[in-house]
């Protein structure tokens, strides 16, 4: 029986199997303790939801997204950080297209939000094709105290937008979210614009449309344009047409599909010991028993340079045995571990293979696919099966 122990509720426990679901603070499996003791601001955006119609929603009530269903997560509210026309605030309208989305100045307003009952949902953005990970969600989430339920990938447009009668011979400076600002420097290089740091795309068009400065422009979505009175002086700026932005669907109590389901995803944190060689010993489980690993991140725990933390994402379920076995041999090898998600893969976005609509190639399609059905049917990796 494995003992990867939450250390806050809510948790979501599979008792015939014994591992259970939850985020809370990182410690020890001996630990059990509770409360990480920060003070987090409350959420006054309450008032500030939009309802959009986009997507479809099923007729059993459930809402769903076409990336695919998040199961029995049914909001009535879903908040995400920034401003209106933030990209965060399309990807809510695709995941949830009836639902308010209700607009927060900071991540900890976001997070604090959903655990105290004011939003049902919280849809944040974790990495983009361009600029990599979004580093602030990924230290917020061990101690946010809630469950990744669902992901969606939204295609990033970006446009250069000023108030109307403004001319772009005449900028000089450039505001947006940093992430976005990695996204377009081919277009700020050439055109020898300086980049000025915001805290999201839909705030810099604010911003920049406050100071009447007509130097000044923002990078920014269409629909940022629409809602605060902006025109597009430059479309599609971006350095590649076919970036994407993925987001998390996060909510106060978990959301664990069945076993039998297809295309999940799990994610888990997790220490190695100290020892030589831990980390490679605790992650050889996966490919002895043909897991696909998708995504493998470390990151400073603490403020020092000797504690290092993983956040790790494999195709399967828990509850699958080839899976059990991996996580097994993971915990031979942890301090401690926590699994913060089982959840659908987004089958409309970049996890869309070659074969499915004839978008993003992916040449190790085969032992993906292969390792992937050994983890939904239990059957482990044998010689036969390749390294």
């Amino acid at each position: 029986m494995l003992s990867a122990r939450m250390v806050r509720p809510p948790k979501a426990r599979n008792a015939s199997q014994g591992w259970s679901l939850g985020l809370g603070r990182f410690v020890k499996r001996c630990n059990v303790s509770s409360a990480s003791g920060r003070a987090e601001p409350q959420c006054g955006a309450q008032e500030k939801g939009t309802v959009c119609a986009f997507g479809s929603v099923r007729s059993e009530g459930v809402l769903m997204a076409e990336a695919g269903s998040f199961r029995a997560l049914n909001p009535q509210t879903v908040i995400y950080h920034g401003r209106e026309g933030a990209f965060a605030h399309i990807a809510c309208n695709r995941a949830f297209p009836a639902v308010p989305a209700i607009a927060c100045d900071t991540l900890f307003q976001v997070i604090a939000a959903v655990r105290a009952g004011k939003a049902d949902a919280a849809v944040l953005p974790c990495e983009n094709l361009l600029a990599g990970r979004v580093p602030d969600i990924h230290l917020l989430l061990p101690d946010s105290g809630l469950a990744i339920v669902g992901e969606i990938f939204i295609p990033i447009e970006l446009h250069l937008v000023a108030p109307h009668g403004w001319e772009l011979k005449d900028i000089r400076q450039v505001h947006s979210h940093p992430i976005a600002l990695k996204q377009v420097q081919r277009f700020l290089a050439t055109r020898g614009l300086a980049p000025v740091d915001a805290s999201n795309t839909a705030a810099a068009a604010v911003q920049i449309k406050k100071t009447g400065d007509r130097t000044r422009a923002a990078v920014a979505s269409e629909l940022a344009a629409g809602i605060h009175g902006l025109t597009i002086l430059e479309r599609n700026i971006g350095d590649n047409p076919r970036n994407m932005t993925r987001f998390y669907v996060l909510a106060a109590q978990p959301v664990v599909p069945d076993v039998a389901q297809d295309n999940l995803l799990t994610s888990l944190i997790f220490e190695v010991k100290n020892t030589p060689g831990a980390l490679v010993r605790a992650m050889s489980g996966f490919a002895r028993q043909g897991i696909n690993l998708t995504k493998l991140e470390s990151y400073l725990v603490g403020g020092q340079f000797v504690a290092t933390q993983f956040f790790c994402e494999f195709e399967g379920h828990p509850d699958v045995p080839t899976v059990r076995q991996a996580l097994g041999e993971l915990d031979q090898y942890t301090t401690s571990y926590s699994i913060v998600g089982v959840f659908p893969l987004d089958r409309t976005g970049a996890r869309v293979r070659d074969d499915d609509s004839g978008s993003c190639p992916s040449p190790d399609r085969a032992p993906r696919e292969e390792g992937r059905k050994r983890a939904i049917s239990g059957k482990a990796a044998t010689a036969s099966d390749g390294p």
